[in-house]
């Protein structure tokens, strides 16, 4: 006679069929539990006190420097002292030896701007540095129009005028004590010497200290010695002073009647 399961025979079957396929999948070599989701294996286990790490630092931005920086971080003493006995004997050599030679200064070549005119001109036009528009010679960018409206002024043609500058380059702050020391007062009167002009306008007191003055000297004409030579000074602003001011036009031009008469 067949007697039915009751519950709790039906608990131990279920269980002896358990057992036999945990045996079954140990013979098999699985011994572990998987599942589709993925879990960190080797991850240290997290403390109740875990502090969470600090997020990256922001990405660093990159400064770049202005034009005047750089040219402010770049040497601005000429490489040696100029010794006069090694200057050029002619004109024409010492444009060549304006633009080439690297005693004058550091830095690169194309940047220097060349003088510009004919030996014996009525007035020489003494700036103490290139402007950045110079591209063709002293004076021959946006000032040059204002100077050849005041040569105008004065009765001078363009081809009567002789243009130079103090410094082969533009320099962002020059140290007009240290480039006399180095001998480019002597490479100016030099320069003027050769090129032998009836008179002199220096624009820009500041470098009358390549003659050994002051500003305070600038107010009445001056002569200073060329090679020897005696040539007739009259010391005026800077052309961007000049420009900008009525008042400094005015003044300049009466002590320029007053030295012309």
């Amino acid at each position: 006679m067949m007697h039915a399961d009751t519950p709790k025979t039906r608990d131990f079957a279920a269980l002896e069929s358990l057992e036999g396929a945990l045996d079954w999948w140990r013979e098999a070599g699985v011994d572990a539990d998987f599942a589709d989701e993925a879990s960190g294996w080797l991850a240290e286990p997290e403390s109740e006190n875990a502090v969470a790490a600090p997020p990256p630092p922001p990405p660093q931005k990159i400064e770049r420097k202005t034009a005047l920086q750089r040219a402010l971080a770049q040497p601005e003493i000429p490489a040696t002292r100029i010794d006069p006995a090694t200057l050029p004997d002619s004109l024409e050599k010492f444009r060549e030896w304006w633009m080439s030679d690297p005693s004058l200064a550091e830095g690169a070549l194309d940047r220097r701007v060349p003088p510009r005119g004919v030996a014996g001109a009525k007035l020489m036009l003494l700036v103490s540095q290139p402007f950045d528009d110079d591209a063709e010679g002293v004076l021959t960018g946006g000032a040059g129009k204002f100077v050849n409206s005041m040569l105008k002024a004065m009765g001078i043609a363009e081809h009567e005028a002789y243009y130079a500058s103090a410094l082969p380059a533009p320099m962002a702050m020059p140290d007009w004590a240290q480039l006399t020391a180095s001998g480019r007062g002597d490479v100016v009167r030099h320069h003027i010497a050769l090129a032998a002009p009836q008179r002199v306008v220096l624009f820009g007191r500041a470098q009358l200290a390549l003659f050994g003055m002051t500003p305070e000297q600038a107010r009445e004409p001056l002569s200073i010695e060329c090679d020897g030579n005696p040539v007739a000074l009259l010391a005026a602003p800077d052309l961007r002073n000049l420009a900008r001011s009525a008042a400094r036009r005015e003044t300049f031009w009466n002590r320029w009647l007053d030295w012309t008469r």
